[in-house]
């Protein structure tokens, strides 16, 4: 009967931790608006920030990121906005790529990469800034943007 009993708590132990290390979901992805010379990630809480963000009243940043991400609202109460910026790359064609969350030491990572363009494409001979934003539930504790196998710029 102990075996039993303790089998039992240790379950529901086990699954209590593991809850507590949730992804957040993504709600909505899109390329982003507004890049950086710098490989980085924004976190962006509130209206307030997306504003700052995006250089832009609140009701326009609101209604821009709406159609951006294609939705009715952003609900800040229980969403975020992250913002993956590539940095500064030689020419058109580079994309920036979610992979995956993962926890580590109590920080959500979020890991990405930068795409480049395939050998034989026709690309922009610009420099160019790629991101994506994704659209997610809110995460209370620390979170740390990491980038995997870098590419050439």
């Amino acid at each position: 009967m102990s075996l039993i009993l303790t089998i039992l708590l240790f379950s529901a132990y086990s699954c209590v931790t593991l809850a507590d290390e949730s992804f957040p979901k993504i709600i909505s992805q899109a390329t982003g608006l507004k890049g950086s010379p710098k490989p980085q990630g924004v976190i962006l809480k509130t209206e307030a920030e997306l504003s700052k963000y995006l250089e832009l009243p609140v009701a326009e940043a609101n209604t821009k990121i709406k159609q951006l991400f294609k939705i009715n609202a952003v609900n800040f109460e229980s969403q975020m906005i992250l913002v993956i910026q590539g940095g500064e790359c030689r020419s058109g064609g580079f994309k920036v790529a979610f992979e995956k969350f993962d926890i580590k030491d109590a920080s959500l990572l979020v890991i990405w990469k930068l795409e480049s363009p395939p050998a034989d494409a026709f690309v922009t001979q610009a420099l160019t800034y790629p991101s994506l934003l994704l659209l997610v539930d809110k995460y209370q504790g620390e979170i740390v943007f990491k980038q995997i196998s870098g590419q050439k710029k």
